[in-house]
This record gives structure tokens, sequence and C-alpha cells, in this order.
């Protein structure tokens, strides 16, 4: 009774927070490097951000009619921000998010999925259709970077930065490339002929991969994606994936029926709470905080946990 009682108060509490960053929901979240007060979330509303660790109201500072689904910050300037859209391409920000300038140029679909960014600065964008496009001049000039990627439509990038290996999460399976996106090969013994709605790499050991596929479930790879095992069946249309820093068996899948978390490499998974919502788009882990935080973003805007799901808080914005 005291599950239940506490997700109706978060759901009451939810109800009451219109002004949160989803207005409705919650696609993307993007965190500061080193600052953990500021947050960015893609949202209903438009790009929002807090620089108070949620602790205000997320106000809205630009793309206000665009939605992004993806955010990611220049790893060597965070005041660089990327925004992908699903209709108008990607939007760049070279002041926090102050002013937005559109940066599409050779970027023949619009239609953003995920975006990814390497150590040196490039920045990869999965489109719904057109493959896989690469900038090195921070988002002046795009260019098609698919040889070897037969399904174009992208949902989820990861790069491992250490090796140089971009992974591809496709309809048809994991696609890799090991030379900035030149070329992309894909294991027929791995991850192959499934929807992969998902990817994530362990912080700790970037050599484990997670793999969210609908409908096979989860499959875990210990050596940088050369070989995969099939770890579950979750039985939930999966969204979105997460590996503890502290802990490479440790993962958590957002679903449209909430969150699940796996002690155990991802063999068996348990509801991590957020039972009441129906989409878990995005979940991030903030490896600057001790214990590390999780932040959701789905329906109710941007929550997080600190105890592994057991309880949730709702970083904004306070009531008045």
């Amino acid at each position: 009774m005291r599950a239940a009682g506490l997700t109706l108060l978060l759901a009451g509490t939810l109800g009451a927070q219109m002004g949160s960053p989803g207005g409705g929901e919650t696609q993307a979240i993007a965190l500061h490097p080193t600052d953990p007060n500021v947050i960015y979330a893609g949202a209903a509303k438009g790009l929002c951000k807090t620089t108070r660790g949620g602790k205000d109201n997320w106000p809205a500072v630009g793309l206000e009619t665009y939605s992004p689904r993806a955010i990611v910050l220049d790893p060597r300037n965070p005041e660089v921000i990327y925004a992908g859209t699903y209709e108008m391409g990607v939007y760049k920000s070279a002041d926090g998010g102050a002013s937005w300038q559109a940066v599409n140029r050779g970027l023949t679909d619009l239609h953003i999925l995920s975006l990814a960014t390497e150590a040196g600065g490039a920045v990869y964008a999965g489109t719904d259709g057109g493959g896989v496009f690469r900038t090195r001049d921070g988002g002046e000039t795009w260019v098609e970077v698919n040889r070897g990627l037969l399904d174009k439509v992208v949902r989820a990038l990861v790069i491992d930065s250490e090796r140089s290996v971009i992974f591809a999460g496709t309809w048809h399976g994991v696609y890799t490339s090991a030379d900035g996106g030149e070329t992309w090969t894909a294991n027929p013994e791995g991850v192959w002929d499934v929807d992969v709605a998902a990817l994530a790499m362990a912080p700790s050991d970037r050599r484990v991969v997670y793999a969210g596929t609908n409908p096979r479930g989860i499959y875990r790879s210990e050596d940088g994606g050369v070989t995969w095992e099939h770890a579950c069946v979750l039985g939930e249309q999966i969204l979105s994936l997460a590996v503890d820093p502290a802990d490479v068996r440790h993962v958590y899948v957002g679903t449209r029926a909430g969150v699940f978390r796996s002690t155990d490499g991802g063999a068996r998974f348990r509801r991590a709470g957020l039972a009441w919502s129906n989409a878990a788009w995005t979940l991030v882990f903030d490896v600057k905080t001790k214990p590390p935080t999780l932040y959701y973003g789905g329906v109710g805007g941007v929550l997080k946990t600190t105890n592994g799901g057991q309880w949730w808080e709702v970083t904004g914005p306070q009531r008045r």
C-alpha cells in the first residue's frame, strides 16, 4: 500500500507542475560536464535550461516550437550546444542557449533521431531514413557517412572516444565504425535483424555495451561490441538505457511502462519506480555526483533518483 501511495503522490505532484520542462513530455536531457546545477532538457515547450539543479522554473531558452529530441554539448566547450529536432534539423548555440542558429548545410535529412560527439569535437547525427551525418567544423557543413550502413534509420548513437569506435542502433541491428563513420560493419551473429531502440556504454568500463531492442529485449557486449550475448526478453517496449557508473552490471531500462532495473547484467529486471508513466524517453546518469544521480525524462518532465529508483524526486519547478 505504501508503494501505491507514493505512486499516487508523485502522479498528483506532476499533474500540478504544468510548468515543468516537459509541459507534457521531455525527450532529451544533457548534463553540464563540470557543473551539476546546469541541465538542459528537450521538451514540449522547447529547449529548457536550469542553472539551479532543477530548483527553478526551467525556462525555455529557445526552440520553443521544435521539441528537441536529442541534445549534446561540445566536450571542449560546454557553452556550445547542439539540439536535434525531428523536422527542422540541427540547431546550435555558442553561448549556453542564449541564442540559436540552424546548422543544416549538407544535412539532407532533417529528421534527427540521435546525436553524439567525439572528444575532438566532431558531431554525428542519426536520422530517420538518411543514415548518419558528420560535422567537423562546428556544424558549418555536414557530410553523409553511410558506407556499409544498410539501414538508414538510426535511432541511437554511442561513441567510445578511447578506442574511436562509434555504435549505431538501427531498425535492423547494431553497426560499428572505427574510422569516424567512413565505413560501417555489422555482425550477423550479434545484434542483428532487430529494431535497436537504445544503446548505452558503461562509464566505468567502456568495453561493456548494452543494446535495447524491440521485441527481443536486452543484449550485452563485454568486449566493445565484438561479440554480444542475449541477456533477456523484457516484455515491455524499450525507449532508453543507462548504466550505473559504479557497477557495469547495474543497468536501467526506460520503457513505455516506466523504469526497470537489473543488478545482474540484464538477466533479470525489477520495476524501479515510475509505474504510472507511459514513456521513459531518456535516462541519463550524472557521474559527477556521489552517489551517482539518475535523471529521467518523460511524461512528467525531469525527475531524479539517487537510490536506484526507490524514490524519485521532481526536480522542478518549485510550487509557488
